[in-house]
Parts: C-alpha cells; sequence; structure tokens
C-alpha cells in the first residue's frame, strides 16, 4: 500500500530504491507492474467519473451503519 501511495503522491516519479525494496521483498516485475496498473486504472476511473458524473443507480452505503 505505500508503494501505491507513492506512485500517487509523486505522479508516478517513484525512485530506484522503492522498486527495489518491493524486489527485496519478494515481488517481481509483473508483480511491480500489476500495483502500477491499479494505481493507474484507479486514477482513470476517478478522473471519467468527475467528469461524466454518472447517476448512482444503486444504494448508497454508509460506513459504520
Amino acid at each position: 500500500m505505500r508503494f501505491a501511495a507513492k506512485v500517487v503522491e509523486t505522479r508516478g516519479r517513484v525512485g530506484g530504491a522503492d522498486v527495489a525494496a518491493l524486489h527485496e521483498a519478494g515481488f517481481s516485475d509483473g508483480e511491480v507492474a500489476e500495483m502500477i496498473a491499479v494505481v493507474v486504472l484507479n486514477t482513470y476511473r476517478s478522473f471519467c467519473n468527475l467528469v461524466a458524473r454518472p447517476e448512482i443507480d444503486f444504494p448508497l452505503v454508509r460506513a459504520g451503519v
């Protein structure tokens, strides 16, 4: 999660040390790419929803209820 947050905070300008830390933790290049892809997909979807303002067609769920 920290890596994904850093990708967002730095707008993708993470350092080699960040990727190296993931490799040291046992993640492959493919898994790192998947992490980045999830961040990109969620950012894209959020931007699209902000522009399109789709109508919410399901009941709202409130936290803690």
